[in-house]
């Protein structure tokens, strides 16, 4: 978790003026589980869900924060932490991350197969299942 200091160096660093609805923002992400959508941050975050939505963009594009995209389409934040990847219920919905990535072989592979690309610069690699609680009933 990400406490009021540590968040606004972070945003001093990145140029970005320590206001209250960043830092509450910052605050919030860095405790989250899971990656949270706007309206659930909206819910957490005393204020307007424009500023929500205008604050996030902000530390999206610091870097402070990465959107994540699942196959329901909508978009969630989670507090820029390192790299890893998430597994989710297609059940219920329940996100988990996944510190581990072994992907170096298969972006390899996928250079390997490639006509036109020389590098890969990035990726993304979420895995859906069903989750315990689920699988019980």
């Amino acid at each position: 978790m990400c406490d009021m200091t540590t968040a606004m160096a972070i945003l001093k660093q990145h140029g970005l003026r320590a206001t209250p609805k960043r830092l509450a923002l910052l605050k919030v992400l860095s405790a989250a589980k899971a990656p949270r959508t706007a309206e659930e941050l909206h819910a957490a975050v005393e204020s307007d869900l424009v500023t929500i939505y205008r604050n996030l963009q902000g530390l999206t594009a610091a870097g402070l924060v990465n959107e994540v995209r699942f196959k329901d389409a909508s978009v969630r934040y989670e507090f820029a932490h390192g790299h890893h990847h998430h597994i989710v219920c297609t059940g219920c919905g329940v996100i988990e991350e996944l510190e581990a990535c072994a992907t170096s072989s298969l972006e390899q592979e996928a250079l390997r197969a490639s006509s036109r690309f020389s590098r890969i610069d990035e990726h993304s690699l979420e895995f859906f299942g069903t989750c315990t609680q689920c699988a019980k009933r």
